[in-house]
């Protein structure tokens, strides 16, 4: 079966799967990957080098994980995997093997990300790639994704995003979280809050699909109370609006209809901190990750945009789950979320709504350790790569 891939290539496939993240390693970043099996589960794939250093950002709590306080650090879009070295301030471009998909090649050279301590991108469904920068010049740089000679910086695609920030970045409070395209063609940055009297927000600009220009100055988005951290950001399909994770109390419902945008802000019972968020289409359900209280909370959301809580299934107690994302397996959806403080990939079945079956706690450590470095401070993101 012929594939297409969002800037132009196509390629043979076959049914093969894999997951990534990257280990962060201040003397050499690399890409884990893993094999997706039949039923979900994972086994070592490959340790593929991303060109560049890791980092791990100055956290309030210097034992903490979560080293570039962000989601989306790695990123899948059809056969091109997309990723940031934190330490030497670069974003890089890899072409997947569709009949081995934890083969990597890395297309081009690393790029400079066009500020400090890269955190986070976003890949636009028309080619455009836009990196979020989060240390002392920090700002939203965008690149062409060229099959052929990779990131390819795009002329006047330097978007201020004023932090206030040191390299690396501290945080949690105060920094950058994640970055996402969506449907109706915005570009948005999610930017953690300080105090009551300085929450945070969504910075949004405008994009134009045809040149890939940005709009000169963004709209500021602030959260409404109790909200106050907006971390990660994912798409609710069909609407122009997004959901958003939000560690002070749960999280919001973002209406991109309106400007500014206007959010509806939704408790968790008994949350702790929750920081990322992924979507699975089979089920419709969003999952949230909460490192505090080690649980992943289902949740739906409604026509009119209302936020209720599915389920809330619990970890093992202290495995800190962090990124999440869903990939498709035989007609089946499955979760995968890192569990960084145990150097694990925890994986669900998502056979319906509510219905949340754990199938494996994929040791990272055990897996990797005899071929790159692996430290639950620094492993972050999470990738799927599905190819039918």
């Amino acid at each position: 079966m012929k594939r297409a891939g969002p800037i132009g290539a196509t390629y043979e496939s076959e049914l093969t799967r894999a997951t990534a993240v990257i280990n962060n390693d201040a003397s050499g970043n690399s890409i884990l990957a893993s094999n997706i099996a039949e039923d979900g589960t994972l086994t070592f794939g490959a340790v593929i080098p991303a060109g560049g250093t890791g980092l791990h950002g100055n956290n309030t709590n210097p034992n903490a994980g979560d080293p570039l306080f962000s989601q989306n650090a790695i990123k899948v879009v059809d056969g091109y995997l997309f990723t940031v070295n934190s330490g030497s301030n670069t974003a890089v471009m890899f072409r997947i093997n569709p009949e081995n998909p934890s083969d990597l090649t890395m297309i081009g050279q690393p790029v400079k990300s066009g500020g400090e301590f890269p955190v986070s991108v976003a890949v636009s469904e028309w080619g455009q790639v836009c990196v979020l920068n989060g240390g002392a010049v920090s700002n939203v740089s965008c690149f062409k994704a060229d099959p052929s000679s990779g990131l390819i910086p795009m002329p006047n695609a330097i978007r201020a995003l004023p932090l206030n920030q040191t390299t690396p970045a501290s945080g949690p409070p105060g920094s950058a979280s994640d970055i996402i395209f969506t449907s109706s063609h915005k570009l948005l940055v999610s930017v953690k809050g300080l105090s009551e009297d300085q929450p945070g927000y969504i910075a949004e600009w405008d994009v134009d699909p045809a040149t890939g220009d940005l709009s000169q100055d963004f709209v500021k988005n602030t959260i409404s109370s109790p909200g106050m951290n907006p971390f990660g950001m994912t798409q609710i399909p069909g609407r122009d609006a997004i959901l958003n994770a939000d560690p002070a109390v749960g999280y919001a419902i973002w209406d991109l209809t309106t400007v500014p945008a206007t959010s509806n802000v939704i408790p968790v019972s008994e949350q702790m901190a929750i920081c990322w968020s992924a979507y699975s289409a089979s089920t419709g359900s969003f999952f949230l990750m909460d490192p505090g209280a080690s649980q992943v909370v289902e949740v739906a959301v409604g026509e009119s945009l209302q936020g209720s809580t599915v389920k809330q299934y619990q970890l093992a107690m202290g495995s800190g789950p962090l990124d999440g994302a869903v990939g498709s397996v035989a007609g089946k959806d499955y979760l995968y979320v890192l569990s960084a403080a145990m150097t694990a990939i925890d994986v669900f079945a998502l056979p319906s709504k509510g219905s949340a079956e754990p199938v494996q706690t994929f040791n990272v450590t055990t897996a990797f350790k005899q071929v790159a470095p692996v430290s639950s401070r620094d492993l972050q993101g999470m990738a799927v790569y599905v190819a039918a």
